[in-house]
């Protein structure tokens, strides 16, 4: 973590200078007043302390090579040593400064080397960051690491191919995006399955259409799904199931590249379950990556017990998430991507990034 002190004859000439060296991203930590030393003529304007993580976030393109075990395991290790060279030279363990809060997030899953890096922070922002403040910063500045996340662009046309392993709500996903764009946005649209494995899936996909009287066609080859897709090019939207695959399953996978190849239109969303372990979610995102993957969904947020533990696999892979699945109601749950959301799991209570608080001084 880098903490840093820029001053200027105006706020945003100093702010000018943090952008300038720490880039966009940079956290406000106080904005106050500020003089010369001396009495001779001294030099009077305003100092912005400014903070920004020293390591760049992993992109989700970095985890299409090699395994995703390893960088997790090389992370905890290091994380294991730095705990250990802590202890080793008598400073109080990890957490020690957050206290309550430490324990808040290491009960909701939060990795350690998130909240190594939270008290770290912390501990360079020194008496700048009052007490009081710290819930509020600490949160804010989880939540700007998440990066920025949009929701779905429905302004355009989209041909989107719904992937994901075996379980993990794609179909009722797809009923409430459509449900979403037929009764709120009045859009016109087509559901497709290429889903010719799972006993009962073009039935219950079926289902959906007739409700949402929207048109409704298999495609078992890439072939097909092509001339489907022509059939539907009046139509303004077009979303297509798929059937759950293992992540270890490459002929499958292999399967999908086809059908990716064969539509170059198609743009393809991952989903993901907000209740998976940490190397569940992980293979997932490293054997799905041979795919074009262009958004993330992330269901059953309403079971995950450990919102920091999601926390910290959505931060270390950064996925572009698009939406949230908040329950089983079609279509009402169904959230656009907020990292607000997922904070007032993690840390209840406090201030959102939108808030704007801690961006001027006391």
């Amino acid at each position: 973590m880098i903490v840093k002190r820029y001053t200027g004859r105006t706020v945003n000439e100093a702010l000018a200078k943090v952008r300038a060296e720490l880039g966009p991203q940079a956290l406000i930590i106080d904005t106050r007043p500020w003089k010369e030393p001396g009495l001779i003529s001294p030099r009077m304007g305003y100092e912005v302390v400014a903070a920004v993580d020293d390591a760049p976030p992993a992109a989700a393109a970095a985890s299409k090579s090699g395994a995703a075990a390893a960088p997790e395991l090389q992370a905890e290790l290091q994380a294991i040593r730095r705990e250990l060279a802590r202890l080793a030279s008598g400073l109080p363990s990890r957490g020690a400064l957050l206290g309550e809060l430490a324990d808040e997030l290491r009960a909701s899953g939060c990795p350690e080397e998130v909240i190594g890096e939270v008290e770290s922070l912390c501990v360079a922002a020194g008496e700048r960051l009052a007490e009081e403040q710290r819930r509020a910063f600490v949160r804010r500045w989880l939540e700007r690491a998440l990066g920025p996340w949009q929701p779905f662009d429905w302004s355009r046309p989209q041909r989107l191919l719904v992937v994901g392993p075996t379980g993990v709500g794609k179909t009722t996903t797809i009923a409430k995006l459509a449900g979403d764009l037929v009764l709120k946005r009045h859009a016109r649209i087509a559901l497709v399955t290429i889903d010719t494995y799972r006993v009962g899936a073009q039935d219950q996909l079926r289902a959906y259409a007739d409700l949402l009287d929207a048109p409704m066609a298999v495609a078992s080859t890439p072939a097909e799904l092509g001339r489907v897709l022509q059939q539907f090019a009046d139509r303004d939207h077009v979303l297509i199931d798929s059937s759950g695959r293992s992540p270890n399953d490459e002929a499958r996978l292999t399967e999908l590249k086809g059908f990716c190849r064969a539509c170059p239109g198609l743009t393809v969303a991952l989903t993901v379950a907000a209740n998976a372990g940490r190397a569940e979610f992980a293979a997932a995102v490293e054997r799905f990556s041979v795919l074009p993957i262009e958004h993330a969904l992330v269901t059953k947020l309403d079971e995950c017990a450990e919102p920091g533990r999601l926390y910290g696999c959505l931060r270390r892979h950064q996925l572009p998430v698009r939406c949230f699945g908040t329950g089983q109601e079609v279509p009402d749950d169904l959230a656009p991507a907020d990292p607000g959301l997922l904070m007032d799991r993690v840390l209840p209570g406090a201030p959102s990034l939108a808030s704007g608080v801690l961006t001027h001084g006391r």
